[in-house]
C-alpha cells in the first residue's frame, strides 16, 4: 500500500541519485581541465629552466638547422622524453615553423592543428587541451587516430636585449596519453560520488525522519481533531436538545397557568349548571383564559417570524422617529422620550419592520422600568472589535438590573415583571444578530440602565 511517507522516500532518493551521478558529470570536465592545467604550467617551467640552463637564444630558433643550435636544442628537450606518457615534442619558432621534434622528419614543416591555440601560446599564455579520439591533431601527433591525447603549448621566454620583460622566443608543444590522467579523474570522481553519496544519504534519512515525524504528528492532529469535531457536534446536538426541551418546559409553563384554570373553571361550570348566572360569570373567565393562551401562541408564532426578513435602504433616523411616535400612540401613560442624532443621513440595509419591532421592545421596556421618567434614545457612530457601525441605545431611569438577571436578560420567557411576557429581549437580540448585530446591555454608574443595538454599517449616505 502506498503511502505518502513511502512516496517522499522513493523520490527523495531519486533526486539524490540524480544529484549525486549529475555532480560526477559536470565536475569530471573541471576536475580534467584543472589537472591539465597544472601539469602544463610545471612543464612551462621545466622547459623554461633547460633552455635557460642551455643557453638557448632566438637566433637559434631562427637558425635553427646550425650544428650548434640542434646541439642546443637537444640538451634542452629531449629530456622532456623522459616525461610519463609523452606521445609527442615539437618547437615552434616565431613563423611557426617547427624548429626541432623528437621525430627529426617534422623539423622544418610549418603546420599546427591547433593554431589559434599556438598563436595564443605565443603571446605567454599557457595552452593546454584534452582532445578526444579521432581528432587531426593526434594525427599530426603521429600516434593512432583512435587514442585520446592531452595537447600543451607553453611558452619560451627570454630575456632580450633593449627589452625591460622577457619576450617569448617559441613555443613548445607535448603530446601525452591521458590513460594515468584519466585514472586520477575516475578517482577523484569515484571519490567525489562516494563524498556526496555519503552526504545525500545522511540527508535522505534526516528528510525522511523528519518527514515521517511531521506526517505522524498531522495524522495524530487530524484524528484528534476528527474526534473534537465528532464530540463538538455531540455537544452542539445535546445543546441544542437541552435549549429544546428548556422552551418546552417553558411554553408548557406558560400555557399550564391558564389552561388548569379553563378545566377548573369548567368543571366548577358544571356543578353550577343550575345557576345560569354563575355559568356565566365562569365561562367568561374560561374566555379569558383561552385568549390568554391564544396570545402565549401569538408570541411563539411572533419568533418564527422573525426569522423571514426583506433588507432594504432604510433611513435609519426617520425609523427611530416612527418607532417613538407609535411608542406616543400605543402605550397609555404619558412619558418623556429624548432622541439625539447626527446631523448626517444615515442609511443602513435593513429590515425596517423587524428594527422597528426590536428597537419598540426596548423603548417599552425602558417606560415599564421607571413610569413617568424620561428615557433618553440615541443614535451614534460606533465601532464594535474594530468594526464600523451604528448604534441605537435606549436608556431609563429605573434601578437596573443584578447579576443574575444579567445572566438570563436575553433568554425566552425569562421576565423580572408579573405581567411581562419574557420575550421582548430575546426577540430584539436575534433581529439584531439577523442583521449581523449584537443587543447590548449595561448598568450605569449614575442610575438606570442602557440597552443598545449595534448593527455594522453596510451603506452609509
Amino acid at each position: 500500500m502506498t503511502t505518502p511517507p513511502r512516496i517522499f522516500a522513493a523520490i527523495s532518493l531519486l533526486m539524490i541519485i540524480a544529484m549525486v551521478v549529475g555532480t560526477g558529470l559536470v565536475q569530471a570536465p573541471f576536475f580534467r581541465q584543472s589537472i591539465i592545467d597544472r601539469e602544463a604550467a610545471i612543464v612551462r617551467d621545466m622547459v623554461n629552466a633547460l633552455a635557460l640552463a642551455n643557453g638557448v637564444t632566438a637566433a637559434d630558433l631562427q637558425d635553427y638547422r646550425g650544428a650548434e643550435a640542434r646541439k642546443r636544442f637537444e640538451q634542452s628537450f629531449s629530456p622532456l622524453k623522459k616525461l610519463p606518457d609523452a606521445a609527442r615534442i615539437k618547437v615552434f619558432n616565431r613563423e611557426n615553423v617547427i624548429v626541432w621534434s623528437d621525430d627529426p622528419f617534422l623539423v622544418g614543416i610549418k603546420r599546427a592543428a591547433r593554431g589559434e591555440r599556438l598563436a595564443l601560446a605565443m603571446k605567454g599564455q599557457v595552452q593546454a587541451v584534452f582532445n578526444p579520439v579521432r581528432n587531426e591533431a593526434n594525427l599530426e601527433a603521429q600516434v593512432s587516430p583512435n587514442s585520446e591525447m592531452i595537447e600543451c603549448y607553453v611558452p619560451i621566454f627570454m630575456q632580450e636585449a633593449g627589452r625591460p620583460a622577457p619576450a617569448v622566443i617559441g613555443v613548445l608543444s607535448l603530446y601525452r596519453d591521458p590513460a594515468e590522467l584519466n585514472r586520477t579523474i575516475r578517482q577523484g570522481l569515484y571519490l567525489l560520488w562516494a563524498i556526496i553519496g555519503a552526504a545525500g544519504l545522511v540527508l535522505f534519512v534526516a528528510l525522511y525522519m523528519l518527514f515521517k515525524l511531521v506526517y505522524s504528528r498531522q495524522q495524530t492532529a487530524e484524528l484528534k481533531f476528527s474526534k473534537l469535531t465528532v464530540e463538538h457536534e455531540r455537544i452542539v446536538q445535546i445543546e441544542k436538545m437541552s435549549a429544546m426541551g428548556e422552551l418546552v418546559a417553558n411554553i408548557a409553563h406558560q400555557l399550564n397557568n391558564p389552561l388548569v384554570g379553563v378545566v377548573n373553571l369548567t368543571q366548577l361550570a358544571e356543578r353550577q349548571v343550575e345557576n345560569p348566572q354563575r355559568v356565566s360569570e365562569l365561562l367568561v373567565e374560561v374566555r379569558k383564559a383561552g385568549a390568554e393562551c391564544r396570545d402565549i401562541v401569538h408570541r411563539i408564532l411572533r419568533i418564527s417570524q422573525i426569522s423571514r426578513s426583506t433588507l432594504q435602504p432604510t433611513d435609519i433616523k426617520e425609523l427611530v422617529q416612527d418607532t417613538i411616535t407609535f411608542c406616543h400612540q400605543s402605550i397609555d401613560r404619558h412619558q418623556a422620550l429624548e432622541f439625539a442624532a447626527p446631523e448626517e443621513k444615515v442609511m443602513l440595509d435593513v429590515d425596517p419592520v423587524l428594527l422597528r419591532q426590536a428597537l419598540f421592545n426596548l423603548i417599552h421596556n425602558a417606560i415599564l422600568a421607571a413610569p413617568g421618567r424620561k428615557v433618553h434614545v440615541a443614535l451614534a457612530f460606533t465601532k464594535q472589535e474594530g468594526i464600523p457601525g451604528v448604534l441605537l441605545s435606549v436608556t431609563d431611569s429605573g434601578s437596573g438590573f443584578g447579576s443574575e438577571t444579567a445572566a438570563k436578560l436575553f433568554k425566552p420567557f425569562f421576565t423580572t415583571r408579573s405581567s411581562g411576557t419574557g420575550l421582548g429581549l430575546s426577540v430584539a437580540q436575534h433581529i439584531a444578530m439577523k442583521h449581523g448585530g449584537v443587543v447590548l446591555a449595561e448598568n450605569l454608574a449614575t442610575g438606570g440602565a442602557r440597552f443598545s443595538i449595534w448593527l455594522p454599517t453596510t451603506t452609509t449616505v
